[in-house]
């Protein structure tokens, strides 16, 4: 089995001609040969026809999927408001793509139905899958559980919600030539591959805990049996008519909530991306009422080391085979706590999994999936989560 990546990546004013760039990119490090399968991400302002027309005038009409991100991640590091193309070449394996749409109407079954549709066009065993659904309409929890649901147990899972640079409007799917909002596109990656998978964050918590004592889904209603937005108010000093939407979604990529996991040492993160009837908060996953949460926050020597540790997760689940590239799925909020820094974690990535030799590719999503060994689990069972703030480096061989 040969597994190869080809990374392109471009920032070009014009549409069509950014998306030829980066394809060229592409079959360039494929030595000129046709990609099987491709994943895209851009800037909200790439979500046009033409850029997805322009790549497969470049590939040939190859099946490919992706979204709108809050930045792009290639080997060389972060790229803000461009484009970002993953081509996948294996010889002996196949990918099989799926897109379901009208996702807020049923995330869970949309999530189930993407898998069984999948399954259905597969003839080979599946080792990975990989989703990325709307970023703002629809709890990233409710999402996994449906993916899970039609997902054998030996199958590692991972991926991102799709963002639109900061400004928690709009986000877009990509389906072939087709630009989508309100949906979840993804792909199965099968054959006699090896994939490893690893997720960490680095976040500490600050402040005491509060118990959650109403909420439903990713809605907390009270903590504490006060009104849930109170926990901002006071630790932030600002009052509820303050913590606007675009108030609230930027502070909590800074301090996030965070819920303990028993049997390990990090916390389970949310963002409360806006306030919502009666002090209410709604978050991108859900909130288990009865359980204990705080504030939390990242620095950068923690962020570092987590990411260092994802990416050696990933690698010796590899078994010794030789890494042929690496998926990175990123929270924004890492982004944008490591500020100017954060060239240094795609850095420590690199270097764990091999060195500049290793082909990275994905991007800064508003919430990351992942399932596999090693996920700060017990044993040998499968760990599955939606988290924020965090990072997922998937290893492929």
């Amino acid at each position: 089995m040969s597994l190869e990546m080809g990374i392109g990546v471009s920032s070009q004013a014009d549409v069509f001609a950014a998306g030829q760039e980066a394809a060229e990119q592409v079959v360039s490090h494929l030595a000129n040969r046709q990609p099987d399968f491709l994943m895209v991400f851009s800037s909200i302002r790439f979500a046009d026809p033409r850029m997805l027309k322009a790549i497969r005038g470049v590939t040939g009409p190859v099946p490919l999927v992706g979204c709108t991100d809050a930045g792009g991640i290639i080997t060389a590091g972060p790229r803000r408001r461009s484009i970002t193309i993953i081509g996948f070449l294996c010889n002996g394996g196949s990918f099989i793509s799926g897109v379901e749409r009208n996702l807020s109407s049923g995330p869970r079954a949309a999530g189930q139905k993407l898998v069984e549709s999948i399954l259905a066009k597969s003839s080979q065993p599946i080792r990975g899958f990989f989703a990325f659904p709307d970023g703002l309409s629809v709890s990233g929890s409710d999402v996994l559980s449906g993916i899970e649901a039609g997902l054998g147990p030996d199958v590692v899972l991972a991926g991102g919600m799709a963002a639109d640079d900061l400004y928690f409007q709009k986000t877009f799917q990509f389906f072939n030539e087709e630009i989508l909002t309100d949906s979840i596109t993804g792909v199965a990656f099968c054959g006699n591959m090896k994939v490893g998978i690893g997720n960490r964050h680095g976040w500490v918590p600050v402040g005491r805990p509060r118990r959650v004592t109403h909420s439903s889904g990713h809605i907390v209603y009270e903590l504490d049996h006060k009104p849930a937005v109170s926990i901002y108010e006071d630790f932030l000093g600002l009052k509820r008519d303050e913590l606007m939407q675009n108030t609230l979604a930027s502070m909590t990529l800074t301090y996030p909530l965070g819920s303990e996991m028993p049997g390990r040492s990090e916390y389970l993160l949310r963002d409360a991306i806006r306030v919502g009837r009666a002090g209410s908060l709604i978050c991108t996953g859900d909130v288990q009422e009865g359980s204990r949460i705080r504030l939390m926050i990242g620095g950068y020597e923690s962020a570092l080391e987590a990411a260092q540790q994802a990416a050696c997760d990933a690698k010796d689940q590899l078994g010794g085979s030789r890494i042929q590239g690496a998926l990175l799925f990123c929270s924004v909020a890492r982004q944008k706590m490591l500020g100017s820094e954060f060239q240094g974690e795609i850095d420590v990535i690199r270097d764990a999994l091999g060195g500049a030799g290793v082909r990275l590719g994905g991007f800064y999503s508003y919430g990351e999936m992942a399932r596999g060994h090693n996920l700060r689990g017990a044993g040998k069972t499968k760990n599955s989560r939606f988290q924020n703030e965090s990072v997922v480096v998937v290893a492929l061989g």
